[in-house]
């Protein structure tokens, strides 16, 4: 049984039992696997005249996972109180059934952009009046532990904390195979960037960024009910339950994700680089701000 944060709970089962519960329907799970696979689409039905009883039994692993944090102080002796962060997480999925999953795309990108938007801020002659946190967090893949761990013990005030821009998966752009509803993605100028419109200032610098950039800011994928969640499904989501407002960005769900095809090969670095810049200017321009970001619509008045 897998739990995530807003989502439905998963529970695996053997395809033995799969089969048995199929008996008297006329599918067995081979034959709907191939219907699926070759419609795209899925295959839900009832089952009559069978109880399940589920007991489930936990066992707990005890151990140490470490995020990993950098600062840049501010330059103004008040609004260096303020912080903004920019984020994404450093863990993968690692080998599964002897295949090692690279993770490339899948966070590699958003980590090795945190590093250059560090960098950049380090360059800066006079850094922005506000702090900048540089935050790289870990078991996203398994619950956003690393990020909820932060928000609840923060090496800053949480109420100091100004926005969120958390990066994951943003080097790819849309291939062949990437054309089906659970694998939405951005051709080469393209950039998701998911929110739940929590401060419409924060929207405007992103959109006023993007006006002097070659990226195109595409928001379909934002909110609550979209059906893929990705709303939900990254470490921004621990900061929004805190009231925090947040851009998530990402280049999409391409077919080798969470797959062992997702390699460094596969990464457009000319979009990575256009994309970093793009999310440094917009983290900038918040730092940078006479006036701290209204946030008009906060996550506890939902």
């Amino acid at each position: 049984i897998i739990d995530m944060p807003a989502m439905p709970r998963i529970m695996f089962v053997h395809r033995k039992i799969a089969d048995e519960l199929l008996k008297g329907t006329g599918n067995t799970l081979e034959n709907l696997q191939k219907e699926i696979d070759s419609e795209i689409k899925p295959k839900s039905f009832l089952i009559p005249g069978k109880r399940i009883r589920i007991i489930e039994a936990s066992r707990t692993d005890e151990i140490t996972m470490n995020n990993v944090a950098a600062w840049i102080e501010g330059s103004d002796p008040e609004l260096k109180k303020e912080i903004v962060i920019f984020s994404g997480h450093a863990d993968h999925i690692g080998e599964t059934g002897g295949t090692v999953n690279p993770g490339a795309d899948d966070n590699a990108s958003g980590c090795a952009a945190i590093l250059e938007i560090a960098q950049a801020f380090q360059s800066l002659e006079k850094k922005p009046p506000r702090s900048v946190l540089f935050l790289w967090v870990t078991g996203e893949e398994i619950g956003l532990f690393g990020s909820q761990s932060y928000v609840e013990n923060p090496l800053f005030p949480l109420e100091n904390t100004v926005a969120d821009l958390n990066m994951d998966m943003i080097g790819r752009v849309r291939g062949s195979a990437d054309t089906t509803e659970n694998t939405p993605m951005t051709d080469k100028t393209g950039l998701f960037v998911i929110t739940g419109n929590q401060s419409k200032e924060l929207v405007d610098i992103a959109n006023e960024v993007d006006s002097k950039t070659a990226l195109d800011l595409d928001y379909s994928l934002s909110g609550r009910n979209h059906p893929l969640q990705l709303f939900s499904r990254s470490d921004h989501y621990n900061f929004v339950k805190k009231d925090i407002p947040v851009l998530f960005f990402s280049t999409g769900l391409h077919t080798d994700y969470h797959k062992s095809g997702d390699t460094p090969d596969k990464i457009d670095y000319e979009k990575m680089e256009l994309v970093t810049r793009t999310i440094f200017e917009i983290g900038y321009n918040v730092a940078s701000r006479k006036k701290r970001i209204v946030v008009d619509n906060p996550f506890s008045k939902w």
